[in-house]
């Protein structure tokens, strides 16, 4: 029983970290506009709302943003 408490506090934990590693250098230098931002969404909704597989998200995104930087 306290064994799980200890677990689902390190769970808690890595997800924070995580997160701030993923604001810090990726977030605040990659999404500058909402359209940036409405590929994120996709990407989490992608993986998981529709649970597409990792490398078609990678690959789409990157579709996405390259279609982006040369419309707009």
């Amino acid at each position: 029983m306290h064994t799980q408490a200890a677990l689902a506090g390190v769970n808690a934990a890595v997800v924070g970290l995580l997160l701030a590693a993923l604001y810090s250098p990726v977030w605040i230098s990659a999404v500058f506009k909402p359209a940036d931002f409405d590929m994120v969404v996709l990407a989490v909704v992608g993986l998981m709302f529709w649970k597409l597989p990792p490398w078609l998200v990678v690959l789409s995104s990157g579709a996405m943003g390259w279609l982006l930087g040369t419309v707009l």
